[in-house]
């Protein structure tokens, strides 16, 4: 492998170096920026990121024995419940709709708005405020902070499990074949 990557890096130019790492750079910061503008106001990006990132985590864990015993398993979606809860506070339509269902009167319908505020030393803090909002615009109810996380830790809680027993399920199907 490193032959092969010697060969490669020997035919380009030096005068081609310093715009190639400019370039790894500002793609590097481009996709940190894409990430977190997409976790803060993209509705669904942080789910699909998430649910990816957990597949894969629960794979790698099914295909490991010392992964599969019940504490690591009990760790391994909590720590997939609390990344989900704290990284993906804006849900998606289908994660949104058990807030509507649990906190909105029958009359009302759920608003989701995206906050930024700046925070001490030049950062940008970024919040969601979920409102029950009646037909007619008035408010009825705010969501506090608390409840909507609370709701986001029980929905990924619920996906960890639906995403182990996936990974169990097709791993159980994949040694048949062998």
């Amino acid at each position: 492998m490193a032959e092969i990557m010697s060969k490669w890096t020997e035919k380009i130019p030096s005068v081609l170096w310093i715009p190639m790492i400019i370039g790894g750079i500002a793609l590097f910061i481009g996709v940190i920026w894409v990430i977190f503008y997409g976790f803060g106001f993209v509705e669904g990006f942080g789910s699909l990121i998430l649910l990816i990132l957990g597949w894969i985590g629960f794979r790698i864990g099914n295909n490991s024995d010392d992964l599969k015993g019940g504490f690591a398993v009990g760790l391994g979606i909590t720590f997939f419940a609390l990344m989900g809860m704290a990284l993906d506070q804006t849900g998606n339509f289908i994660y949104n709709q058990p807030l509507e269902w649990i906190y909105c009167p029958s009359n009302s319908d759920l608003m989701r708005e995206t906050v930024q505020s700046g925070v001490r030393g030049g950062g940008v803090k970024i919040s969601q405020n979920f409102t029950c909002v009646a037909q007619n615009g008035e408010i009825i109810r705010k969501i506090t902070f608390f409840e909507h996380l609370a709701v986001r830790f029980v929905e990924y809680v619920l996906l960890g499990y639906v995403l182990l027993y996936l990974s169990r399920f097709y791993t159980g199907i994949f040694k048949k074949k062998i």
